[in-house]
């Protein structure tokens, strides 16, 4: 099969990308609080707690993907590698799960926060994941 050079996008790549693109939305989310907070939710102090929770929730599984694009050991075969690679694709889901949750979780000021839980959960076990890839000793 022939592939274009260049046109190839690598796992740890992805992985820069996207969490290079969840601190720019960390960003944005950080703007819209600081435009819309002192009026909007001002005399409730749950909807702010939980928007600030998953603004620094944003930034956390962006920078866990900056880190794994830019030290992600090569995949290993057999199990190991999928295992890598299964919870590389949950590290990579977890931002868009957070990203939703701080658009429609935090303004319902519920305790039930699915999207948010999932989202945090996500990164556990990608982060979890990748430890039987790590390169060993010897």
């Amino acid at each position: 099969m022939y592939q274009e050079p260049g046109l190839v996008m690598t796992i740890k790549s992805l992985h820069l990308v996207l969490g290079l693109g969840g601190v720019l939305a960390f960003l944005g989310t950080g703007a819209y609080m600081a435009t819309h907070f002192p009026a909007a939710y001002e005399s409730n102090d749950a909807i702010r707690y939980l928007y600030r929770a998953n603004h620094v929730y944003l930034l956390l599984g962006s920078l866990l993907n900056v880190a794994l694009g830019i030290y992600r050991a090569p995949t290993q075969p057999g199990w190991r590698g999928v295992v890598a690679l299964a919870g590389s694709a949950l590290l990579l889901a977890a931002p868009f799960a957070l990203f939703y949750a701080f658009f429609f979780e935090a303004p319902r000021a519920s305790p039930e926060r699915a999207a948010s839980f999932l989202g945090v959960l996500f990164l556990l076990i990608g982060v979890l994941a990748q430890w039987p890839n790590r390169p060993r000793a010897g």
